[in-house]
């Protein structure tokens, strides 16, 4: 039994570095998102918010 969690635990290292490796590597891996233009941003009042159509949820589930 302890032979298996250990094996499982290496398997996962293995795992995890496969999958990380390329990025590390490489200079781009984490490029940060574009920033957010201050100048688009509106707040709208309550009556804007109630003239916005409304726009129905459905859950994944369904």
């Amino acid at each position: 039994m302890r032979r298996h969690v250990i094996l499982l635990v290496l398997l996962n290292i293995i795992i995890f570095a496969y999958f990380e490796w390329p990025d590390a590597a490489s200079n781009n891996a984490r490029q940060a998102l574009p920033e957010l233009n201050p100048n688009k941003i509106q707040l709208l009042s309550d009556t804007q918010l109630k003239a916005l159509p409304a726009v129905k949820v459905t859950s994944a589930s369904e």
